[in-house]
C-alpha cells in the first residue's frame, strides 16, 4: 500500500489544572473531569496516537513508523517519532516546573529529554507567564524551597496571542490560568515540579514535588531576556519561520482564500495543525479532505499534497531535526 497523509485522533488527558471549554471542539463533553491536554500527535508509550482516515485507520503512529519507516519516520535515529504535539488548556496556574535534557532523562528516567515550544492561541488576562528564575546556584534554590520562598525568585514575562515561546530543557517555567496554546516538544513525558502553589489533588493531598531532580537539571545564573521568548522570524512568500531549534522547525503558513499550498516532504514527514480558517487537502486522485481545526495531519515522505484555502487560513507546519 502506498503511504498517504494521515489524520490522528486527539487524546484527552485529565489534568488538575485543566478546563472544560475545549471539550465541545474535541467531542468529549461526556468527560466530567477537567482536561488539560489534548495529545494531537504522539508516539510516546503513555499515549499513542491512532489514525482516523483511510486504509490505515486504527493503526497507531508507532505501528506506522515500524511498517513504513521511510515514509512516516524518515531519517530520525530514534525508534519512535521524535516530536509530540499537544493542545493545552490551562484554566488554573500550572506548577512551576522544569524538564531535563536527553542525557539526564535517558540515564534516570529511561525517556528522552524535553525541550518545547509554545504557540500562544489565547493568553491569560495578566498577559504573562513564568519564564526563568533568579537562583544563583543549587544551594540558593534548595534553601528557597526549604524556606518556602520560591515565589520570590520567579521571573514573569509578557506573552500575547500569536507569540512563539521556546522553552529549552533546564528552563524554569509555568503557564498561568486561562492560557490556551499549541505545544511542540520532544517525545517525552518527564516533568519535575518545583512549586505547586500549595494546592492539593482530588484526594486532598499535596502533589508530588521533584526538588532534588529539578536541582540537578535547572540552568543557573542565566540571563533570560524578553527577546529570548520570541525567536527570529523569517518570511518567504506566505511562509514565516517561527523557530528553528536543535529539535524541530516550525513555520506559520498564512493563505488567502483560494490559494494553493503544496507540501512535499523529502527527508522527514511534515505535520500540519490548522489554527484558523477552512482548507481542503488533496493528494493523488483521491477526493479532497476537510482539514479541521487543531487536527494533526502527517504528510509522509514522498507524498505531494495540496492544501487549498477556502477562506483566509493560518496553520503551523512542523518538522523535526535529528
Amino acid at each position: 500500500m502506498k503511504p498517504y497523509p494521515v489524520q490522528f485522533r486527539p487524546i484527552p488527558v485529565e489534568r488538575l489544572w485543566g478546563g472544560h471549554t475545549m471539550k465541545k471542539h474535541f467531542s468529549v463533553e461526556h468527560l466530567s473531569h477537567p482536561i488539560g491536554e489534548y495529545w494531537l500527535l504522539s508516539a510516546h508509550p503513555n499515549a499513542l496516537s491512532v489514525v482516523e482516515n483511510g486504509p490505515l485507520a486504527g493503526k497507531t503512529l508507532q505501528e506506522l513508523t515500524e511498517k513504513y519507516p521511510d515514509a512516516y519516520l524518515g531519517h530520525s535515529p530514534q525508534p519512535r517519532f521524535p516530536i509530540l504535539i499537544k493542545l493545552i488548556e490551562a484554566r488554573q496556574d500550572l506548577s512551576v516546573q522544569v524538564h531535563p535534557d536527553d542525557n539526564y532523562a535517558l540515564q534516570y528516567e529511561k525517556d528522552y529529554g524535553k525541550s518545547e515550544a509554545w504557540y500562544i492561541l489565547n493568553s491569560p488576562t495578566s498577559q504573562q507567564m513564568i519564564y526563568g528564575h533568579r537562583f544563583q546556584n543549587r544551594e540558593e534554590y534548595i534553601q528557597a524551597v526549604k524556606s518556602k520562598r520560591v515565589r520570590e525568585y520567579l521571573i514573569y514575562q509578557s506573552i500575547c496571542e500569536g507569540d512563539l515561546v521556546y522553552v529549552p530543557a533546564g528552563t524554569l517555567h509555568a503557564l498561568l490560568a486561562d492560557t490556551v496554546l499549541l505545544e511542540v516538544q520532544q517525545t517525552s513525558d518527564v516533568t519535575y515540579r518545583v512549586y505547586d502553589w500549595d494546592r492539593t489533588d482530588t484526594s486532598g493531598k499535596p502533589r508530588q514535588l521533584h526538588v532534588d531532580k529539578a536541582a540537578d537539571v535547572l540552568s543557573y545564573n542565566t540571563q533570560l531576556s524578553h527577546q529570548a521568548l520570541k525567536p527570529y522570524r523569517q518570511e518567504r512568500n506566505h511562509v514565516e519561520v517561527l523557530i528553528d531549534c536543535p529539535f524541530f522547525h516550525i513555520d506559520r503558513v498564512q493563505l488567502k482564500a483560494n490559494t494553493v499550498h503544496t507540501i512535499a516532504p523529502i527527508q522527514s514527514p511534515i505535520t500540519i495543525i490548522m489554527v484558523s480558517g477552512t482548507a481542503f487537502m488533496e493528494w493523488d486522485t483521491l477526493p479532497a479532505h476537510a482539514v479541521k481545526h487543531f487536527a494533526a495531519w502527517m504528510i509522509p515522505v514522498g507524498s505531494e499534497t495540496r492544501l487549498t484555502a477556502q477562506d483566509d487560513v493560518v496553520f503551523l507546519q512542523v518538522t523535526y531535526h535529528d
